[in-house]
C-alpha cells in the first residue's frame, strides 16, 4: 500500500493492526522517512488538510521524491539536507492541491502526477488507494476490482444499502469539491448530506458486534437509522458525536475555529477525545434545538438553544450568514460558489454581516455587501479580487 495512504490512515486513526506494522517498518528504514512523517503529522496538527492523501495513487511522484532524497544525500550539506526533507514534507502534503512541486532552489523542475488533478468532480477512494469519478449524469454501479457490487450512484445520490455483504471491515472515502453538495445511503440505510468541500470516510458494510463508525471532514447532516445495539459515531477532528438514532449536523471543517454539532431530533452525546478534553469538560449531552460548540484553541466546549433551520438550510441551497465577520465569510463563499477570494482590504475583515442568499450568482453576492460598505472587485473566472480601495491596481467595478 502507498506509503502517503498509510500516512493519513494513521492520522485518522483508521490504521488496522498490518498497516501499523507497514509504515512502522518504513519508518524505521531512516531517519528521514522519520523526518518526514513528523512533518505531516505536525502540518495536520496545526489544521492541515491532509484529506487527499487517501485520494491519491502517488507512486511515481513520491519515487521521484525518494529519488531526490538520493541525489540531495551525495551533494548537499547536512543543513541543505535538512531543508530538502522538510520541502520533501510539504510536497506530499502538496498532495491536497492535486500537484507535486520540487523547489526551484533545488533544481529548477516541477513534478507533476499524470494521475493527479485538482478535483473538480466528486470521487471516491476505495480501501487499496485506488480512485474512481464519479460520471455527472445518469447511473453508476460501483465494483471493487474483486468484481463485489459496492453501491449504486443515481443523480446526486450514492446508495450502499443493496451492496453484497461483507466479512471484513473496508472503507471508503467520499469527496465532495467547492460548489457542490451530495448525499449518500450507507449499509443501515443511514442518510448522510454533504456540503460542499466536505469528506466522509465509512465502511462499505457495517459489521455485526462493531460499532458504526465514520470520520467527516467539513459538513453533514445525518439522518442515523436505528440500532441500540450498533451505537453510531461521528469522529470529526479530535471529537465524536454518538448516537442510536437521530437527526443532526456537523460542521468540522479544518480552517475553522469551531466544531459545532446541531441536533434537530433524538439525542446525541458529544465526546472529546482524550488528547484534547481539559480537566473539567469531556462531554456534552445535546438536547434537540440546541447546540454544542467546540472551541479547538481553548478546548473548551459550550452549549446554546439555536434556530436549527439556520444550520441546516445549506440542504437547500441556502447560504445563511447570521452576525458573521467577513473574514469567514469569504471561506464560506468559497466553498457554497467552488471559487477563490482574495482579499486585499484588511479593513473588511472584521466587517460584520447578516444576509441570507438562495439563487444569486457570485456577482450578486458581492454586489450585496458593496452596497452595505464600499469596496471594488474584479472577477476573473473563478478568481476573485476585492480591492483596497485606498490603492487599487486592478480596474474598478
Amino acid at each position: 500500500m502507498e506509503i502517503a495512504l498509510l500516512v493519513y490512515k494513521k492520522l485518522t486513526s483508521t490504521l488496522s493492526e498490518s498497516e501499523k506494522s507497514e509504515l512502522d517498518n518504513w519508518l524505521s528504514e531512516s531517519d528521514e522517512n522519520q523526518f518526514l512523517y513528523q512533518s505531516i503529522e505536525n502540518y495536520y496538527k496545526n489544521g492541515g488538510d491532509i484529506s487527499r492523501l487517501a485520494q491519491l495513487n502517488p507512486n511515481e511522484a513520491w519515487k521521484k521524491v525518494m529519488m531526490q532524497y538520493s541525489s540531495t544525500k551525495r551533494t548537499k550539506t547536512r543543513k541543505m539536507l535538512r531543508a530538502t526533507y522538510k520541502y520533501a514534507a510539504i510536497l506530499v502534503v502538496a498532495l491536497s492541491a492535486g500537484y507535486f512541486y520540487w523547489n526551484q532552489n533545488f533544481n529548477n523542475e516541477t513534478i507533476v502526477d499524470d494521475t493527479v488533478q485538482q478535483q473538480e468532480g466528486i470521487v471516491i477512494v476505495f480501501d487499496n488507494g485506488e480512485k474512481i469519478e464519479l460520471s455527472s449524469s445518469g447511473q453508476q454501479e460501483l465494483v471493487d476490482k474483486q468484481g463485489n457490487k459496492l453501491g449504486q450512484r443515481s443523480g446526486h445520490q450514492l446508495n450502499y444499502a443493496n451492496n453484497e455483504n461483507m466479512d471484513e471491515l473496508v472503507y471508503n472515502t467520499l469527496t465532495i469539491p467547492n460548489g457542490q453538495r451530495f448525499d449518500i445511503i450507507l449499509s443501515d440505510n443511514t442518510h448522510v448530506f454533504l456540503n460542499a468541500g466536505s469528506s466522509l470516510r465509512y465502511p462499505v458494510t457495517f459489521l455485526p458486534g462493531k460499532k458504526r463508525q465514520v470520520y467527516l471532514q467539513g459538513e453533514a447532516f445525518f439522518e442515523v437509522t436505528k440500532d441500540k445495539e450498533h451505537p453510531f459515531v461521528v469522529t470529526s477532528d479530535n471529537m465524536d458525536v454518538q448516537v442510536l438514532g437521530t437527526k443532526f449536523n456537523v460542521s468540522a471543517y479544518p480552517e475553522e475555529e469551531n466544531i459545532n454539532t446541531v441536533l434537530v431530533e433524538g439525542s446525541v452525546r458529544v465526546n472529546a477525545t482524550p488528547d484534547n478534553v481539559s480537566e473539567d469538560i469531556s462531554s456534552v449531552i445535546l438536547e434537540p434545538g440546541h447546540m454544542a460548540q467546540w472551541d479547538k484553541a481553548a478546548k473548551s466546549a459550550k452549549t446554546e438553544a439555536v434556530d436549527t433551520d439556520l444550520y441546516t438550510s445549506w440542504m437547500q441551497g441556502k447560504l445563511v450568514l447570521r452576525g458573521m465577520k467577513f473574514k469567514d465569510i469569504i471561506k464560506k463563499l468559497e466553498r457554497h460558489y467552488g471559487v477563490s477570494i482574495e482579499n486585499r482590504n484588511e479593513a473588511l475583515n472584521n466587517r460584520i454581516f447578516t444576509a441570507t442568499f438562495d439563487v444569486e450568482s457570485m456577482e450578486e453576492v458581492l454586489n450585496t455587501f458593496v452596497s452595505e460598505t464600499k469596496f471594488d472587485y474584479k472577477i476573473e473566472g473563478k478568481q476573485i479580487t476585492i480591492l483596497n480601495n485606498q490603492n487599487p491596481d486592478l480596474p474598478m467595478k
